[in-house]
Protein backbone atom coordinates (compact mmCIF):
# COMPACT_ATOMS: atom_id res chain seq x y z
CA UNK A 1 0.00 0.00 0.00
CA UNK A 2 1.25 3.59 -0.69
CA UNK A 3 2.28 5.34 2.15
CA UNK A 4 -0.07 8.25 1.78
CA UNK A 5 -3.91 8.05 1.08
CA UNK A 6 -3.58 11.49 0.20
CA UNK A 7 -4.68 11.63 -3.55
CA UNK A 8 -3.61 15.74 -3.88
CA UNK A 9 0.08 14.37 -2.36
CA UNK A 10 0.61 11.34 -4.64
CA UNK A 11 -0.50 13.77 -8.22
CA UNK A 12 2.41 14.90 -9.96
CA UNK A 13 2.70 19.16 -9.66
CA UNK A 14 3.50 20.80 -13.07
CA UNK A 15 5.99 23.24 -13.42
CA UNK A 16 4.74 27.11 -13.57
CA UNK A 17 0.91 25.68 -13.31
CA UNK A 18 -0.96 27.30 -10.58
CA UNK A 19 -2.24 24.55 -8.44
CA UNK A 20 -5.91 25.89 -8.36
CA UNK A 21 -6.07 25.64 -12.64
CA UNK A 22 -3.80 22.14 -12.58
CA UNK A 23 -6.25 20.38 -10.48
CA UNK A 24 -9.64 22.21 -11.70
CA UNK A 25 -10.11 23.85 -8.04
CA UNK A 26 -12.61 27.08 -8.02
CA UNK A 27 -10.90 29.97 -8.10
CA UNK A 28 -10.68 32.21 -4.80
CA UNK A 29 -11.87 35.15 -6.76
CA UNK A 30 -15.80 34.19 -6.19
CA UNK A 31 -14.86 33.84 -2.63
CA UNK A 32 -13.43 37.53 -2.30
CA UNK A 33 -16.48 38.87 -4.01
CA UNK A 34 -18.72 37.39 -1.56
CA UNK A 35 -16.71 38.62 1.31
CA UNK A 36 -16.44 42.29 -0.28
CA UNK A 37 -20.09 41.63 -0.44
CA UNK A 38 -20.80 41.13 3.14
CA UNK A 39 -17.96 43.55 3.92
CA UNK A 40 -20.56 46.52 1.90
CA UNK A 41 -23.29 45.12 3.98
CA UNK A 42 -22.14 45.65 7.12
CA UNK A 43 -20.69 48.79 6.49
CA UNK A 44 -24.23 50.02 4.81
CA UNK A 45 -25.55 48.36 7.65
CA UNK A 46 -23.13 50.89 10.46
CA UNK A 47 -24.39 53.57 8.32
CA UNK A 48 -27.51 53.40 8.53
CA UNK A 49 -27.32 52.47 12.50
CA UNK A 50 -25.43 55.82 12.73
CA UNK A 51 -28.24 57.51 11.17
CA UNK A 52 -30.75 55.94 13.07
CA UNK A 53 -28.74 57.28 15.95
CA UNK A 54 -28.61 61.14 14.42
CA UNK A 55 -32.37 60.74 14.45
CA UNK A 56 -32.82 60.25 18.10
CA UNK A 57 -33.34 63.56 20.38
CA UNK A 58 -30.81 64.94 22.18
CA UNK A 59 -32.58 64.07 25.32
CA UNK A 60 -32.15 60.43 24.61
CA UNK A 61 -28.66 60.93 23.42
CA UNK A 62 -27.82 62.44 26.91
CA UNK A 63 -29.29 59.95 28.88
CA UNK A 64 -27.77 57.11 27.43
CA UNK A 65 -24.32 58.91 27.58
CA UNK A 66 -25.45 59.47 31.29
CA UNK A 67 -25.82 55.49 32.07
CA UNK A 68 -21.45 55.64 30.42
CA UNK A 69 -18.76 55.60 33.18
CA UNK A 70 -16.20 58.21 32.20
CA UNK A 71 -13.79 55.43 29.89
CA UNK A 72 -17.20 54.30 28.17
CA UNK A 73 -18.26 58.15 27.98
CA UNK A 74 -15.07 59.01 26.07
CA UNK A 75 -15.64 56.46 23.51
CA UNK A 76 -19.47 57.42 22.83
CA UNK A 77 -17.87 61.07 22.00
CA UNK A 78 -16.19 58.92 19.20
CA UNK A 79 -18.76 57.22 17.43
CA UNK A 80 -20.28 59.96 15.22
CA UNK A 81 -20.43 63.69 15.44
CA UNK A 82 -24.26 63.28 16.74
CA UNK A 83 -22.96 61.74 19.97
CA UNK A 84 -20.35 64.27 20.58
CA UNK A 85 -22.61 67.23 20.15
CA UNK A 86 -24.89 65.67 22.20
CA UNK A 87 -23.18 66.01 25.06
CA UNK A 88 -22.34 69.66 24.13
CA UNK A 89 -26.12 70.79 23.28
CA UNK A 90 -28.44 72.78 24.93
CA UNK A 91 -25.62 74.71 26.46
CA UNK A 92 -23.60 72.36 28.16
CA UNK A 93 -26.07 71.41 30.21
CA UNK A 94 -25.23 67.37 29.98
CA UNK A 95 -22.02 68.84 32.59
CA UNK A 96 -23.95 69.96 34.75
CA UNK A 97 -26.14 67.35 35.31
CA UNK A 98 -22.88 65.29 35.06
CA UNK A 99 -21.49 66.58 37.99
CA UNK A 100 -24.48 66.97 40.37
CA UNK A 101 -24.86 63.16 39.83
CA UNK A 102 -21.41 62.03 40.85
CA UNK A 103 -20.23 65.06 43.69
CA UNK A 104 -22.34 67.41 46.26
CA UNK A 105 -23.43 70.62 45.66
CA UNK A 106 -20.45 72.85 45.17
CA UNK A 107 -19.14 75.99 46.68
CA UNK A 108 -17.76 79.38 44.83
CA UNK A 109 -19.88 78.79 41.90
CA UNK A 110 -19.07 81.80 39.58
CA UNK A 111 -22.14 84.23 39.00
CA UNK A 112 -22.45 84.06 35.39
CA UNK A 113 -25.10 85.40 33.19
CA UNK A 114 -24.96 82.83 30.35
CA UNK A 115 -26.17 78.87 31.18
CA UNK A 116 -23.17 77.82 29.12
CA UNK A 117 -20.78 79.59 30.63
CA UNK A 118 -21.72 78.28 33.77
CA UNK A 119 -21.87 74.76 32.71
CA UNK A 120 -18.74 75.10 31.12
CA UNK A 121 -17.35 75.96 34.47
CA UNK A 122 -19.01 72.55 35.46
CA UNK A 123 -17.33 70.80 32.73
CA UNK A 124 -13.91 71.45 33.43
CA UNK A 125 -14.56 70.96 37.36
CA UNK A 126 -15.68 67.62 36.90
CA UNK A 127 -13.16 66.73 34.38
CA UNK A 128 -10.57 68.10 36.66
CA UNK A 129 -11.77 65.96 39.79
CA UNK A 130 -11.85 62.76 37.79
CA UNK A 131 -8.61 63.17 36.20
CA UNK A 132 -7.20 63.47 39.95
CA UNK A 133 -9.46 60.53 41.24
CA UNK A 134 -7.79 58.88 37.99
CA UNK A 135 -3.82 59.89 39.33
CA UNK A 136 -2.33 55.54 40.45
CA UNK A 137 -0.28 56.58 43.20
CA UNK A 138 0.50 56.07 47.10
CA UNK A 139 0.26 58.73 49.85
CA UNK A 140 3.75 58.98 51.40
CA UNK A 141 3.92 62.18 53.29
CA UNK A 142 1.84 64.59 51.21
CA UNK A 143 4.37 66.59 49.52
CA UNK A 144 4.44 65.35 45.82
CA UNK A 145 2.57 67.26 43.51
CA UNK A 146 0.49 64.17 42.78
CA UNK A 147 -0.30 63.94 46.75
CA UNK A 148 -1.21 67.62 46.82
CA UNK A 149 -3.32 68.04 44.39
CA UNK A 150 -5.39 64.92 45.60
CA UNK A 151 -5.42 66.45 49.13
CA UNK A 152 -6.53 69.74 47.89
CA UNK A 153 -9.45 67.42 45.84
CA UNK A 154 -10.01 65.71 49.21
CA UNK A 155 -10.70 69.10 51.20
CA UNK A 156 -12.87 70.10 48.73
CA UNK A 157 -15.00 66.93 49.17
CA UNK A 158 -15.14 67.72 53.03
CA UNK A 159 -15.76 71.14 52.95
CA UNK A 160 -18.77 70.56 50.62
CA UNK A 161 -19.90 66.98 51.91
CA UNK A 162 -23.66 67.13 52.16
CA UNK A 163 -24.75 70.20 50.50
CA UNK A 164 -27.72 70.38 48.93
CA UNK A 165 -28.98 72.98 46.45
CA UNK A 166 -31.30 74.78 48.23
CA UNK A 167 -33.18 76.13 45.06
CA UNK A 168 -33.98 73.11 43.19
CA UNK A 169 -34.24 70.43 46.53
CA UNK A 170 -37.82 69.66 47.16
CA UNK A 171 -37.63 68.37 50.64
CA UNK A 172 -36.33 70.49 53.41
CA UNK A 173 -35.14 68.07 55.62
CA UNK A 174 -31.51 67.20 55.65
CA UNK A 175 -30.58 64.64 53.49
CA UNK A 176 -28.39 61.53 55.03
CA UNK A 177 -26.33 60.47 52.49
CA UNK A 178 -23.35 61.96 51.09
CA UNK A 179 -22.71 61.90 47.30
CA UNK A 180 -19.02 62.99 48.23
CA UNK A 181 -18.52 60.66 50.82
CA UNK A 182 -18.95 57.99 48.37
CA UNK A 183 -16.14 59.83 46.49
CA UNK A 184 -14.04 60.15 49.22
CA UNK A 185 -13.95 56.41 50.21
CA UNK A 186 -12.80 55.25 47.01
CA UNK A 187 -10.05 57.69 46.60
CA UNK A 188 -8.87 57.02 50.61
CA UNK A 189 -8.84 53.12 49.45
CA UNK A 190 -7.39 54.00 46.21
CA UNK A 191 -4.45 55.95 47.65
CA UNK A 192 -3.71 55.04 51.35
CA UNK A 193 -4.10 57.61 52.98
CA UNK A 194 -4.87 56.39 55.85
CA UNK A 195 -2.46 53.70 55.77
CA UNK A 196 0.24 55.72 56.26
CA UNK A 197 0.00 57.93 59.91
CA UNK A 198 2.58 58.28 61.01
CA UNK A 199 4.62 55.60 59.12
CA UNK A 200 7.84 56.88 58.30
CA UNK A 201 9.04 57.80 54.78
CA UNK A 202 11.01 55.88 52.46
CA UNK A 203 12.92 58.94 52.02
CA UNK A 204 14.84 61.59 54.65
CA UNK A 205 15.28 65.29 54.28
CA UNK A 206 13.13 68.47 54.41
CA UNK A 207 10.63 67.14 51.76
CA UNK A 208 10.19 64.03 54.56
CA UNK A 209 7.90 66.17 56.97
CA UNK A 210 4.44 65.75 56.71
CA UNK A 211 2.43 67.97 55.06
CA UNK A 212 0.02 69.74 57.71
CA UNK A 213 -3.07 69.66 55.21
CA UNK A 214 -2.46 65.59 54.88
CA UNK A 215 -2.36 65.69 58.78
CA UNK A 216 -5.50 67.59 59.18
CA UNK A 217 -7.44 65.19 56.87
CA UNK A 218 -6.43 62.31 58.64
CA UNK A 219 -7.50 63.49 61.62
CA UNK A 220 -10.87 64.63 60.03
CA UNK A 221 -11.31 61.35 59.11
CA UNK A 222 -10.83 59.53 62.36
CA UNK A 223 -14.04 57.76 62.22
CA UNK A 224 -13.11 55.87 59.00
CA UNK A 225 -9.80 54.78 60.06
CA UNK A 226 -11.31 53.72 63.98
CA UNK A 227 -14.34 51.53 62.00
CA UNK A 228 -12.08 49.61 59.14
CA UNK A 229 -11.55 45.91 59.37
CA UNK A 230 -8.97 44.51 61.70
CA UNK A 231 -7.48 42.86 57.73
CA UNK A 232 -7.38 46.36 56.74
CA UNK A 233 -3.68 47.98 56.47
CA UNK A 234 -5.72 51.27 57.84
CA UNK A 235 -6.03 49.17 61.19
CA UNK A 236 -2.57 49.58 61.50
CA UNK A 237 -1.36 52.28 63.94
CA UNK A 238 2.45 52.91 63.35
CA UNK A 239 5.12 54.55 65.75
CA UNK A 240 2.86 53.49 68.70
CA UNK A 241 5.05 54.62 71.17
CA UNK A 242 5.55 58.03 69.96
CA UNK A 243 1.58 58.38 70.14
CA UNK A 244 2.14 57.16 73.71
CA UNK A 245 4.44 59.44 74.58
CA UNK A 246 2.41 62.49 73.36
CA UNK A 247 -0.58 60.91 75.10
CA UNK A 248 0.59 61.67 78.08
CA UNK A 249 2.64 65.11 77.64
CA UNK A 250 2.30 67.80 79.69
CA UNK A 251 0.06 70.95 79.48
CA UNK A 252 3.24 72.94 79.48
CA UNK A 253 5.04 70.95 77.01
CA UNK A 254 2.42 70.57 74.30
CA UNK A 255 -0.68 72.71 74.54
CA UNK A 256 -3.65 71.30 72.23
CA UNK A 257 -4.20 74.97 71.28
CA UNK A 258 -1.39 76.89 70.53
CA UNK A 259 -0.92 79.90 68.14
CA UNK A 260 -0.79 84.20 69.81
CA UNK A 261 -5.13 83.60 70.55
CA UNK A 262 -4.79 80.10 71.19
CA UNK A 263 -6.77 79.39 67.84
CA UNK A 264 -4.17 77.19 66.37
CA UNK A 265 -5.27 73.20 67.19
CA UNK A 266 -2.52 70.61 67.72
CA UNK A 267 -3.28 68.82 64.56
CA UNK A 268 0.10 66.38 64.63
CA UNK A 269 -0.62 66.16 69.02
CA UNK A 270 -4.13 65.30 68.26
CA UNK A 271 -3.78 63.04 65.47
CA UNK A 272 -1.10 60.76 67.76
CA UNK A 273 -3.77 60.52 70.49
CA UNK A 274 -6.35 59.37 67.31
CA UNK A 275 -3.65 57.00 66.50
CA UNK A 276 -3.27 55.77 70.44
CA UNK A 277 -6.86 54.88 70.65
CA UNK A 278 -6.68 53.13 67.30
CA UNK A 279 -3.89 50.90 68.83
CA UNK A 280 -6.11 50.02 71.73
CA UNK A 281 -9.24 49.85 69.74
CA UNK A 282 -8.65 47.61 66.50
CA UNK A 283 -5.33 45.89 68.14
CA UNK A 284 -6.31 42.26 68.83
CA UNK A 285 -4.08 41.71 71.98
CA UNK A 286 -5.89 44.82 73.63
CA UNK A 287 -8.62 44.53 76.24
CA UNK A 288 -10.17 47.36 74.85
CA UNK A 289 -10.74 45.43 71.85
CA UNK A 290 -12.94 42.86 72.82
CA UNK A 291 -15.25 45.54 74.24
CA UNK A 292 -14.85 47.84 70.93
CA UNK A 293 -15.76 44.93 68.88
CA UNK A 294 -18.77 43.40 70.72
CA UNK A 295 -20.20 46.87 70.09
CA UNK A 296 -22.80 47.69 67.58
CA UNK A 297 -22.30 49.20 64.46
CA UNK A 298 -24.63 52.09 65.87
CA UNK A 299 -22.18 52.15 68.74
CA UNK A 300 -18.63 53.10 66.83
CA UNK A 301 -17.52 56.24 65.77
CA UNK A 302 -19.93 57.37 62.60
CA UNK A 303 -19.47 60.01 59.96
CA UNK A 304 -20.95 63.55 60.03
CA UNK A 305 -24.19 64.05 58.45
CA UNK A 306 -24.16 68.30 58.11
CA UNK A 307 -22.29 70.52 56.66
CA UNK A 308 -19.38 71.64 57.93
CA UNK A 309 -19.60 75.23 59.05
CA UNK A 310 -17.61 77.92 61.21
CA UNK A 311 -20.92 78.56 63.15
CA UNK A 312 -22.14 76.79 66.57
CA UNK A 313 -23.58 73.58 65.72
CA UNK A 314 -25.68 71.68 67.98
CA UNK A 315 -23.80 68.82 69.13
CA UNK A 316 -25.26 65.22 69.94
CA UNK A 317 -26.66 64.27 73.12
CA UNK A 318 -25.29 61.02 73.73
CA UNK A 319 -21.33 59.74 73.47
CA UNK A 320 -19.17 56.71 74.41
CA UNK A 321 -15.77 57.07 75.37
CA UNK A 322 -12.48 55.84 76.60
CA UNK A 323 -9.53 56.83 78.48
CA UNK A 324 -6.02 55.76 79.05
CA UNK A 325 -3.78 56.43 82.52
CA UNK A 326 -0.73 55.06 83.69
CA UNK A 327 1.05 55.36 87.62
CA UNK A 328 2.70 58.07 88.89
CA UNK A 329 5.79 57.38 88.64
CA UNK A 330 5.54 55.81 85.06
CA UNK A 331 4.40 58.70 83.43
CA UNK A 332 7.75 59.96 83.75
CA UNK A 333 9.09 57.51 82.12
CA UNK A 334 7.08 57.61 79.06
CA UNK A 335 8.07 61.67 79.11
CA UNK A 336 11.04 61.20 78.63
CA UNK A 337 10.74 58.26 75.79
CA UNK A 338 11.96 55.38 78.04
CA UNK A 339 8.62 53.99 76.64
CA UNK A 340 10.54 52.56 73.01
CA UNK A 341 12.95 50.24 74.14
CA UNK A 342 10.55 48.66 77.16
CA UNK A 343 6.85 48.83 76.48
CA UNK A 344 4.85 50.73 79.33
CA UNK A 345 1.42 49.39 79.11
CA UNK A 346 -1.69 51.01 79.42
CA UNK A 347 -4.80 51.22 82.28
CA UNK A 348 -7.79 52.15 79.80
CA UNK A 349 -11.37 53.01 81.06
CA UNK A 350 -13.09 50.33 83.14
CA UNK A 351 -10.62 48.51 83.66
CA UNK A 352 -11.46 45.31 86.34
CA UNK A 353 -15.02 45.62 85.36
CA UNK A 354 -17.80 44.62 83.25
CA UNK A 355 -17.84 47.98 81.43
CA UNK A 356 -15.17 48.86 78.62
CA UNK A 357 -16.49 52.23 78.20
CA UNK A 358 -18.04 55.46 80.04
CA UNK A 359 -21.12 56.95 78.77
CA UNK A 360 -22.00 60.50 78.90
CA UNK A 361 -25.21 61.79 77.99
CA UNK A 362 -25.28 66.26 77.41
CA UNK A 363 -27.34 68.63 78.17
CA UNK A 364 -27.49 72.24 76.57
CA UNK A 365 -29.58 74.68 79.16
CA UNK A 366 -31.31 77.45 77.16
CA UNK A 367 -31.62 80.26 79.91
CA UNK A 368 -29.76 79.15 83.27
CA UNK A 369 -26.21 78.73 82.28
CA UNK A 370 -24.64 74.82 83.65
CA UNK A 371 -23.23 74.86 86.78
CA UNK A 372 -19.70 76.82 86.43
CA UNK A 373 -17.91 78.14 89.57
CA UNK A 374 -15.16 80.13 89.82
CA UNK A 375 -12.50 77.43 90.99
CA UNK A 376 -13.71 75.52 88.02
CA UNK A 377 -12.57 78.33 85.55
CA UNK A 378 -9.52 78.86 87.00
CA UNK A 379 -8.69 75.18 86.22
CA UNK A 380 -10.28 75.39 82.58
CA UNK A 381 -9.86 78.61 81.08
CA UNK A 382 -13.01 77.73 79.41
CA UNK A 383 -14.20 81.04 78.77
CA UNK A 384 -11.16 83.47 79.14
CA UNK A 385 -8.50 82.05 77.42
CA UNK A 386 -9.58 82.14 73.33
CA UNK A 387 -10.43 86.37 72.34
CA UNK A 388 -11.46 85.57 68.87
CA UNK A 389 -10.29 88.03 66.10
CA UNK A 390 -9.42 87.51 62.57
CA UNK A 391 -6.30 86.39 61.86
CA UNK A 392 -3.42 89.35 61.92
CA UNK A 393 0.12 87.22 60.50
CA UNK A 394 0.83 85.48 57.51
CA UNK A 395 1.41 82.43 59.52
CA UNK A 396 -1.83 82.55 61.52
CA UNK A 397 -3.89 83.19 58.25
CA UNK A 398 -1.86 80.13 56.58
CA UNK A 399 -3.65 77.92 59.36
CA UNK A 400 -6.71 79.46 60.31
CA UNK A 401 -7.60 81.23 57.58
CA UNK A 402 -8.61 84.95 56.49
CA UNK A 403 -11.80 85.06 58.00
CA UNK A 404 -12.32 83.33 61.70
CA UNK A 405 -15.25 83.75 64.04
CA UNK A 406 -16.62 86.91 65.30
CA UNK A 407 -14.61 88.96 67.49
CA UNK A 408 -16.33 88.72 70.49
CA UNK A 409 -16.23 85.13 72.61
CA UNK A 410 -18.40 82.77 71.47
CA UNK A 411 -19.27 79.54 73.86
CA UNK A 412 -22.05 77.82 74.86
CA UNK A 413 -22.48 75.71 77.95
CA UNK A 414 -23.50 72.03 78.85
CA UNK A 415 -23.89 70.22 81.99
CA UNK A 416 -24.45 66.02 81.95
CA UNK A 417 -24.30 62.75 83.72
CA UNK A 418 -22.50 59.88 83.09
CA UNK A 419 -21.05 56.41 84.10
CA UNK A 420 -17.46 55.33 84.49
CA UNK A 421 -16.76 51.87 85.33
CA UNK A 422 -20.70 51.40 86.18
CA UNK A 423 -19.85 54.54 88.74
CA UNK A 424 -22.39 57.56 88.33
CA UNK A 425 -21.03 60.74 87.70
CA UNK A 426 -21.23 64.58 86.55
CA UNK A 427 -20.38 66.61 84.20
CA UNK A 428 -20.26 70.63 83.21
CA UNK A 429 -18.67 72.60 80.34
CA UNK A 430 -18.27 74.62 77.39
CA UNK A 431 -17.93 74.20 73.59
CA UNK A 432 -16.23 77.50 71.51
CA UNK A 433 -16.49 77.37 68.22
CA UNK A 434 -12.72 77.81 66.48
CA UNK A 435 -11.58 79.24 62.68
CA UNK A 436 -11.04 76.96 60.12
CA UNK A 437 -7.56 74.68 60.30
CA UNK A 438 -6.01 74.25 57.17
CA UNK A 439 -8.62 75.17 55.24
CA UNK A 440 -11.29 73.24 56.73
CA UNK A 441 -14.52 74.68 58.80
CA UNK A 442 -16.37 73.12 61.72
CA UNK A 443 -13.68 72.81 64.57
CA UNK A 444 -14.81 73.41 68.39
CA UNK A 445 -13.17 73.53 71.56
CA UNK A 446 -14.08 71.24 74.68
CA UNK A 447 -13.69 72.07 78.19
CA UNK A 448 -15.00 70.21 80.38
CA UNK A 449 -15.24 69.70 84.82
CA UNK A 450 -15.93 65.61 85.70
CA UNK A 451 -17.10 65.60 89.44
CA UNK A 452 -18.93 64.19 91.97
CA UNK A 453 -21.29 65.26 94.76
CA UNK A 454 -21.25 63.90 98.78
CA UNK A 455 -24.11 62.79 100.74
CA UNK A 456 -25.26 66.70 101.09
CA UNK A 457 -24.74 67.53 97.73
CA UNK A 458 -21.60 69.43 98.10
CA UNK A 459 -18.88 69.20 95.25
CA UNK A 460 -15.76 66.95 95.92
CA UNK A 461 -12.87 69.15 95.86
CA UNK A 462 -10.60 66.37 95.66
CA UNK A 463 -12.42 64.44 93.02
CA UNK A 464 -11.93 66.70 89.91
CA UNK A 465 -11.11 65.79 86.76
CA UNK A 466 -10.33 68.37 84.20
CA UNK A 467 -11.09 67.35 80.46
CA UNK A 468 -9.97 69.74 77.35
CA UNK A 469 -10.38 68.46 73.76
CA UNK A 470 -11.00 69.27 69.82
CA UNK A 471 -14.36 68.80 68.75
CA UNK A 472 -13.45 67.51 65.10
CA UNK A 473 -15.43 68.69 61.91
CA UNK A 474 -19.03 67.47 61.88
CA UNK A 475 -19.18 67.02 65.97
CA UNK A 476 -18.97 63.34 66.27
CA UNK A 477 -15.50 63.00 67.51
CA UNK A 478 -13.58 64.48 70.43
CA UNK A 479 -10.08 63.60 70.89
CA UNK A 480 -8.01 65.66 74.10
CA UNK A 481 -6.13 65.20 77.49
CA UNK A 482 -7.80 64.79 81.06
CA UNK A 483 -5.50 66.32 84.19
CA UNK A 484 -5.96 66.30 87.86
CA UNK A 485 -5.90 69.94 88.95
CA UNK A 486 -3.53 69.35 91.62
CA UNK A 487 -0.76 68.53 89.67
CA UNK A 488 -0.09 72.17 88.03
CA UNK A 489 1.70 72.41 84.52
CA UNK A 490 3.30 68.94 85.52
CA UNK A 491 -0.10 67.55 86.68
CA UNK A 492 -1.13 63.51 86.03
CA UNK A 493 -2.08 63.78 82.45
CA UNK A 494 -3.81 61.03 80.37
CA UNK A 495 -5.70 61.08 76.62
CA UNK A 496 -9.38 60.54 76.19
CA UNK A 497 -11.87 60.28 73.18
CA UNK A 498 -15.54 60.10 72.67
CA UNK A 499 -17.40 59.81 69.81
CA UNK A 500 -20.69 60.41 69.28
CA UNK A 501 -23.96 57.26 69.37
CA UNK A 502 -27.06 59.10 68.96
CA UNK A 503 -27.54 56.69 65.71
CA UNK A 504 -27.67 53.85 68.29
CA UNK A 505 -30.45 55.60 70.42
CA UNK A 506 -32.55 56.23 67.40
CA UNK A 507 -32.12 52.13 66.43
CA UNK A 508 -32.38 50.80 70.51
CA UNK A 509 -34.86 53.31 71.84
CA UNK A 510 -36.35 51.19 74.01
CA UNK A 511 -33.16 49.33 75.40
CA UNK A 512 -31.46 52.77 75.91
CA UNK A 513 -34.50 54.02 77.78
CA UNK A 514 -34.78 50.93 79.52
CA UNK A 515 -30.76 50.72 80.83
CA UNK A 516 -31.21 54.53 81.60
Amino acid sequence: MPRSTNTLARMPRRVGTPFAQMYRLKPQVKADVKVKKVSAQTEGQAEADLNAFETLSVEIRQLIASNLDDKDLATYRLVCQSTKSALDEDEGSFWRTRFLNTFDYPENIPIEKKRSKMNEWFKKKYQYRKHTERQRFEFQVGNSQREVECLSLIKDLINESFNINTHTRRSKEPSTYSLNMSRLEAIVGATGLLECVFRRPHRKGRKSLPNPVLLAIQLVLTHMSLTVSLKSPMAKAWRFSDSQTMAYASTLERPIFKGANCLEVDVEWTLHIANFFKNHLLSEHELTHVGYDDLHSTERPQCWTKPLSTSPLKLGKHWKGSYAYVDHDEIHLIRQSENEDYPIPDHMCGEGSDSHFQDLCLDFPKEKPALWPPNFEAICKARSRINYHTATTRAQSKVTGPEVVPATPVSFSFKGDGEDANEPFLASGFFNPLPPQHGIPGWHRMTMMKYWRDEDGVIDEDSLWAYEGVVLPGSMVMLGRWWHPSGGDDAYTGPFIFWNVDASILAYPEETSAAV
